[in-house]
Protein backbone atom coordinates (compact mmCIF):
# COMPACT_ATOMS: atom_id res chain seq x y z
CA UNK A 1 0.00 0.00 0.00
CA UNK A 2 2.69 2.57 1.08
CA UNK A 3 3.82 2.26 -2.96
CA UNK A 4 0.77 3.57 -4.32
CA UNK A 5 0.18 5.87 -1.49
CA UNK A 6 4.02 7.81 -1.21
CA UNK A 7 4.76 7.42 -5.39
CA UNK A 8 2.19 5.51 -7.85
CA UNK A 9 4.59 6.08 -10.53
CA UNK A 10 6.26 2.81 -10.68
CA UNK A 11 2.70 1.34 -10.76
CA UNK A 12 1.45 3.72 -13.54
CA UNK A 13 4.58 3.29 -15.99
CA UNK A 14 4.55 -0.69 -15.22
CA UNK A 15 0.61 -0.68 -15.99
CA UNK A 16 1.28 1.77 -18.97
CA UNK A 17 3.97 -0.59 -20.39
CA UNK A 18 1.75 -3.39 -19.69
CA UNK A 19 -1.13 -1.40 -21.91
CA UNK A 20 1.30 -0.80 -24.62
CA UNK A 21 2.68 -4.37 -25.02
CA UNK A 22 -1.19 -5.42 -25.17
CA UNK A 23 -2.43 -3.04 -28.04
CA UNK A 24 0.94 -3.61 -30.09
CA UNK A 25 0.27 -7.49 -29.94
CA UNK A 26 -3.65 -6.46 -30.66
CA UNK A 27 -2.33 -4.58 -33.85
CA UNK A 28 -0.02 -7.14 -34.53
CA UNK A 29 -2.76 -10.32 -33.53
CA UNK A 30 -5.91 -8.77 -34.15
CA UNK A 31 -7.02 -10.84 -31.02
CA UNK A 32 -10.07 -8.42 -29.91
CA UNK A 33 -8.96 -9.76 -26.16
CA UNK A 34 -5.69 -7.83 -25.95
CA UNK A 35 -7.91 -4.83 -26.16
CA UNK A 36 -9.71 -5.65 -22.57
CA UNK A 37 -6.34 -5.97 -21.14
CA UNK A 38 -5.49 -2.55 -22.26
CA UNK A 39 -8.62 -1.49 -21.28
CA UNK A 40 -7.87 -3.05 -17.70
CA UNK A 41 -4.41 -2.25 -17.30
CA UNK A 42 -5.70 2.10 -18.51
CA UNK A 43 -8.19 1.87 -15.71
CA UNK A 44 -5.85 0.20 -12.95
CA UNK A 45 -3.15 2.87 -13.65
CA UNK A 46 -5.79 5.96 -13.07
CA UNK A 47 -7.07 4.13 -10.24
CA UNK A 48 -3.72 4.11 -9.02
CA UNK A 49 -3.18 7.58 -9.57
CA UNK A 50 -6.85 8.53 -7.79
CA UNK A 51 -5.59 6.36 -5.17
CA UNK A 52 -2.90 8.12 -4.33
CA UNK A 53 -4.67 11.68 -4.45
CA UNK A 54 -6.90 10.54 -2.03
CA UNK A 55 -4.99 9.08 0.77
CA UNK A 56 -2.80 11.62 2.44
CA UNK A 57 -0.16 10.21 4.38
CA UNK A 58 1.49 11.86 7.57
CA UNK A 59 4.93 12.65 5.90
CA UNK A 60 2.42 14.99 2.73
CA UNK A 61 0.66 16.24 6.13
CA UNK A 62 4.04 17.24 7.34
CA UNK A 63 5.13 18.44 4.35
CA UNK A 64 2.39 20.39 3.79
CA UNK A 65 3.18 21.84 7.33
CA UNK A 66 6.45 22.75 6.11
CA UNK A 67 4.92 25.15 3.21
CA UNK A 68 2.10 26.74 5.25
CA UNK A 69 4.83 27.32 7.96
CA UNK A 70 6.70 29.10 4.86
CA UNK A 71 3.67 30.98 3.39
CA UNK A 72 2.88 32.36 7.03
CA UNK A 73 6.91 33.28 7.22
CA UNK A 74 7.26 35.38 4.18
CA UNK A 75 3.58 37.12 5.11
CA UNK A 76 4.44 37.59 8.55
CA UNK A 77 1.84 36.50 9.94
CA UNK A 78 3.35 36.36 13.98
CA UNK A 79 -0.25 34.62 15.26
CA UNK A 80 -0.49 31.77 12.56
CA UNK A 81 3.67 31.59 12.77
CA UNK A 82 3.56 31.00 16.61
CA UNK A 83 0.20 28.50 15.95
CA UNK A 84 2.68 26.05 14.41
CA UNK A 85 4.86 26.06 17.48
CA UNK A 86 4.14 23.44 20.48
CA UNK A 87 2.81 25.80 23.31
CA UNK A 88 5.40 23.76 25.63
CA UNK A 89 8.27 25.91 23.35
CA UNK A 90 7.83 29.29 24.58
CA UNK A 91 11.98 29.71 24.00
CA UNK A 92 10.96 29.20 20.52
CA UNK A 93 8.02 31.03 20.01
CA UNK A 94 10.08 33.99 21.62
CA UNK A 95 13.12 33.20 18.87
CA UNK A 96 10.47 33.36 15.80
CA UNK A 97 8.90 36.63 17.21
CA UNK A 98 12.07 38.36 17.04
CA UNK A 99 13.33 36.99 13.63
CA UNK A 100 9.71 38.07 11.73
CA UNK A 101 10.77 41.52 13.41
CA UNK A 102 14.55 41.46 12.44
CA UNK A 103 13.65 40.52 8.83
CA UNK A 104 11.92 41.87 6.04
CA UNK A 105 11.80 39.72 2.20
CA UNK A 106 12.44 41.31 -0.75
CA UNK A 107 11.31 38.51 -3.12
CA UNK A 108 9.66 34.92 -2.03
CA UNK A 109 11.38 32.07 0.48
CA UNK A 110 12.03 29.17 -1.78
CA UNK A 111 11.70 26.22 -0.39
CA UNK A 112 13.86 22.92 -1.71
CA UNK A 113 15.09 20.02 -1.17
CA UNK A 114 12.93 19.04 1.63
CA UNK A 115 12.80 15.68 3.22
CA UNK A 116 10.72 14.36 5.63
CA UNK A 117 10.63 11.85 8.42
CA UNK A 118 8.22 10.39 10.38
CA UNK A 119 8.69 8.05 13.32
CA UNK A 120 7.25 6.43 16.91
CA UNK A 121 3.83 5.63 15.54
CA UNK A 122 3.42 8.98 13.23
CA UNK A 123 3.65 10.72 16.62
CA UNK A 124 6.98 12.64 15.69
CA UNK A 125 9.10 13.83 12.67
CA UNK A 126 11.39 15.70 11.24
CA UNK A 127 12.08 17.97 8.10
CA UNK A 128 15.31 19.14 6.95
CA UNK A 129 15.15 21.51 4.15
CA UNK A 130 16.56 24.31 2.25
CA UNK A 131 15.25 27.92 2.62
CA UNK A 132 16.58 30.73 -0.03
CA UNK A 133 15.47 34.31 0.16
CA UNK A 134 16.90 37.73 -0.27
CA UNK A 135 16.02 39.92 2.84
CA UNK A 136 16.76 43.02 4.85
CA UNK A 137 17.71 42.79 8.17
CA UNK A 138 17.47 45.56 10.60
CA UNK A 139 20.26 47.79 11.44
CA UNK A 140 21.88 46.18 8.40
CA UNK A 141 19.93 47.09 5.79
CA UNK A 142 19.72 44.39 2.10
CA UNK A 143 21.98 41.55 3.21
CA UNK A 144 21.00 40.11 -0.20
CA UNK A 145 20.68 36.65 -1.04
CA UNK A 146 20.60 33.96 1.79
CA UNK A 147 21.05 30.52 1.75
CA UNK A 148 19.97 28.42 4.41
CA UNK A 149 19.19 24.70 5.92
CA UNK A 150 17.19 23.52 8.36
CA UNK A 151 16.55 20.94 10.54
CA UNK A 152 12.61 20.65 12.18
CA UNK A 153 11.67 18.22 14.93
CA UNK A 154 7.61 18.07 15.18
CA UNK A 155 5.61 16.37 17.47
CA UNK A 156 1.79 15.14 16.64
CA UNK A 157 -0.50 17.27 19.51
CA UNK A 158 -4.23 17.62 19.52
CA UNK A 159 -3.52 15.98 15.84
CA UNK A 160 -1.58 18.78 14.63
CA UNK A 161 2.08 18.77 13.98
CA UNK A 162 3.85 21.67 15.96
CA UNK A 163 7.51 22.15 16.29
CA UNK A 164 9.64 21.41 19.28
CA UNK A 165 13.10 22.12 18.15
CA UNK A 166 14.60 23.87 15.78
CA UNK A 167 17.84 23.59 13.98
CA UNK A 168 19.94 25.80 11.33
CA UNK A 169 22.77 24.96 9.59
CA UNK A 170 25.44 26.05 7.47
CA UNK A 171 24.20 25.25 3.98
CA UNK A 172 27.78 23.54 2.83
CA UNK A 173 29.70 22.43 5.37
CA UNK A 174 26.20 21.44 7.39
CA UNK A 175 27.89 22.70 10.70
CA UNK A 176 25.34 23.72 13.26
CA UNK A 177 24.60 27.49 13.48
CA UNK A 178 22.65 29.69 16.11
CA UNK A 179 19.10 30.21 14.19
CA UNK A 180 19.12 34.01 14.50
CA UNK A 181 23.50 34.16 13.62
CA UNK A 182 23.13 36.86 11.00
CA UNK A 183 25.78 35.12 8.74
CA UNK A 184 26.12 31.49 7.27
Amino acid sequence: MWLLTENPWPVIIALSVVAVGAFMAWNTRGDNRLLIVVAIAVALAGGAWELERRIVTERERLESRVLDLRDAVQDKELFEVLGFFSDSELLLKGMATTGLAMVNFEDQIRVTALETTVTSEETLGETRFRANVSLSAVGFGSVGHQPTLWSLSWRKEADEWRIVKVRRFHPLSHKELPPLARKN
